[in-house]
């Protein structure tokens, strides 16, 4: 197993304790370089192994899918872990965890099955003032399947400033919570 550095076990346990007391989603927002794919592997490794869950990781571009996947399975190697990718000619649906390209399942949440959490990297990009992307079209199916599955997000401006802590270069975590 790996052992996270303080500012990512602040950042684990800022979506636990968000998830425990609040009904919206959390947010985690940490610079290039600190570790994020480290804290989505303890989330993951944790929601699968300690409660039992399914967990769907999501992201936009082919390089995050490779990175998660790779880091996941390096650091929880007992996991069972699939990838859902045209561009990675791949498309495990019966897995654990599964890491999707957006552009691969945005109109099949139904194929893959209901989740208790999402994970979006980069997540920005559910931002987007159209009520038909991707994104917004794949969570209102998800909903529809699992109502009671929780968005996980990681990016800095998926969260409006009032909202938001962010963990600058050199500074101790902040938790960051939608």
């Amino acid at each position: 197993m790996f052992e996270l550095r303080p500012y990512q076990k602040e950042a684990v346990e800022a979506v636990y304790e968000h998830l425990r007391t609040r009904d919206d989603n959390p947010c985690v927002v940490l610079p290039t370089g600190t570790g994020k794919s480290l804290c989505i592997a303890q989330i993951v490794s944790d929601a699968v192994q300690k409660w039992s869950g399914r967990v769907l990781i999501l992201a936009h571009v082919k390089e995050l899918l490779e990175q998660n996947a790779d880091k996941i399975q390096a650091l929880c190697p007992e996991l069972d872990v699939g990838v859902y990718s045209a561009g990675l000619n791949s498309r495990d649906t019966d897995h654990a965890v599964i890491v999707a390209g957006i552009q691969s399942v945005y109109n099949k949440a139904c194929e893959l099955g209901p989740f208790d959490l999402v994970i979006i990297d980069e997540s920005h990009l559910l931002n987007s003032e159209s009520e038909d992307s991707m994104y917004k079209s794949f969570l209102n199916d998800m909903k529809i399947i699992n109502p009671h599955v929780r968005l996980n997000r990681h990016d800095r401006n998926a969260v409006p400033d009032e909202r938001r802590a962010d963990l600058q270069a050199g500074e101790p975590v902040k938790s960051c919570l939608l």
